[in-house]
């Protein structure tokens, strides 16, 4: 069960999908009523993925590497295997939102966050 985002590997604790259509609609006059007419061209995912590091340097952290990806609009590549519960080959996505958690727990170097990633 792994989940990858370029080289980093995530211990992902919470995860979640969610799909909307790139598609085209409008309104058109059909048998003396209003009706909604839609064209759907395919459909977008969009993942979030709650994780956690712990015992991992600021320098090496995967928050880190997907929060300069973020900030630079680069691609990364994204891959699920969780046997029969989910797979999701190697797809191109940008990383569109990361939040950094940081409990102060004594002196422990636990970090913990969720990044948004969108299918390109």
């Amino acid at each position: 069960m792994t989940f990858t985002v370029d080289t980093y590997t995530l211990n992902v604790t919470g995860f979640s999908e969610q799909s909307t259509p790139e598609a085209t609609q409008w309104e058109q006059w059909v048998n003396g009523a209003l009706s909604l007419k839609r064209f759907t061209i395919g459909l977008k995912r969009l993942w979030s993925l709650e994780c956690v590091e712990k015992d991992v340097a600021w320098s090496s952290s995967a928050a880190l590497y997907l929060r300069n990806k973020l900030q630079s609009g680069d691609t990364v590549t994204f891959t699920v295997d969780e046997g029969d519960r989910y797979q999701l080959p190697a797809t191109n996505c940008y990383v569109v939102n990361v939040q950094i958690e940081m409990r102060l727990v004594g002196g422990q170097n636990i970090r913990h966050f969720t990044v948004q990633l969108k299918e390109a």
